[in-house]
């Protein structure tokens, strides 16, 4: 059989082969990435709080994923062993709000964390450089914020935003194609209206429902549904709805998480073949274990990954709202980010390149650009 001593070798080369593939795929836009990285990360290292936030909640991610799997694994035993007699459909009830449970308390720790980020990158991008204090109480302000008037809309965008955006996705495979020649359009008209009322609706929900949404609700107190509204409605003016689809570095944490995820899998394989636990009475406790794993593995290296996908989603939106702020404050950082965006998207700093040209012109007026 497949045993630990080939598997990570044959996983290992896998992952190194998709790897550099990807790379590969993506090598046109990884200086816009980098620019986006470096300004998100340099707003984190002026707010060093922001990174003991972010392993304070993988602590309790790691907790939850302990208790949960004590939870999941005693009412499996008690089922199979008949102590808890439960119907068919019973059982699917009961397994499916199990996962329910997790995957939301999952999100909700994972999104507190970029409420938190954006709101401190917020407050550092109308900060002058070298103006900074390491911690002057703005992440814990935050942190409150988010813990206290933001957790609604933080519990609720947790347990829609995900489906949501897993919909769209499944959608794009029946949008309304352009050949007219296409088997599926010549079959009726009415498909095609089918066809786009589904697409607009997927795609209003998709409107109000999305990661922006955490980010404005981090920056500027939003209410989820009225952030994910202002974030779309804001890209939408700057033309920059294909630009900030762009998932190159959600991706790459991706990838790492899930070869953080195998690492822990196996880890938890072999501690079950040495030690023979047998913590479960699931006919293969090897296979139990490798999955439980990559399940605890893959949520607590997420959780503390959000640290930089947020602090990146927050510099994009506020580089969209405020640029000449950014300019003033952050010049440096401000004139390598529109550098690497107008090498990957050509004309997209056009009309950001003009108000900073205007607000350095005007004799130390200052000039705020409005937000949506």
């Amino acid at each position: 059989g497949l045993s630990p001593k080939t598997f990570v070798p044959i996983t290992g080369i896998i992952a190194l082969a998709l790897s550099v593939g990807y790379t590969f795929v993506v090598w046109d836009r990884i200086p816009f990435a980098t620019s986006n990285l470096m300004t998100g990360l340099s707003g984190v290292r002026a707010n060093a709080g922001a990174v003991i936030v972010s392993f304070f909640f993988q602590g309790l991610a790691l907790l939850w994923s302990i208790y949960f799997t004590f939870v999941v694994i005693g009412v499996y035993d008690a089922i199979e062993s008949g102590e808890l007699e439960l119907t068919d459909n019973m059982k699917i009830f009961v397994y499916t709000m199990l996962a329910i449970s997790y995957y939301w308390t999952y999100h909700v720790l994972m999104n507190v964390v970029q409420v938190a980020v954006a709101g401190t990158i917020g407050d550092w991008w109308f900060r002058p450089a070298g103006t900074e204090a390491i911690c002057d109480g703005t992440v814990l302000r935050n942190l409150f914020l988010a813990c206290t008037l933001s957790f609604g809309s933080i519990c609720f965008g947790s347990l829609v935003v995900g489906p949501v955006r897993f919909i769209r996705q499944l959608s794009f495979f029946i949008r309304p194609s352009t050949d007219n020649d296409s088997v599926l359009m010549g079959l009726h008209e009415c498909l095609l209206w089918i066809q786009t009322c589904i697409a607009n609706c997927v795609d209003g929900m998709a409107s109000y429902f999305n990661s922006w949404a955490f980010t404005y609700v981090g920056l500027y107190g939003y209410g989820l549904l009225d952030g994910g509204s202002h974030a779309t409605e804001l890209f939408e003016k700057r033309g920059w709805t294909m630009i900030v689809a762009d998932d190159l570095i959600p991706n790459v944490l991706l990838m790492v998480s899930l070869v953080i995820g195998g690492v822990t899998g196996c880890f938890g394989f072999m501690l079950e073949t040495v030690d023979n636990l047998n913590f479960t009475n699931v006919g293969d406790p090897g296979a139990a274990a490798f999955l439980i794993g990559i399940a605890v593995g893959l949520v607590v290296c997420s959780v503390l990954f959000g640290i930089i996908s947020s602090s990146v989603n927050a510099v994009i939106v506020c580089f969209a709202g405020n640029p000449v702020e950014f300019e003033k404050c952050h010049p440096e950082l401000s004139q390598e980010m529109r550098a690497a965006w107008r090498e990957v998207w050509p004309g997209c700093m056009d009309a950001t390149d003009f108000k900073v040209a205007m607000s350095q012109g005007v004799g130390g007026m200052e000039e705020t650009v409005p937000m949506v």
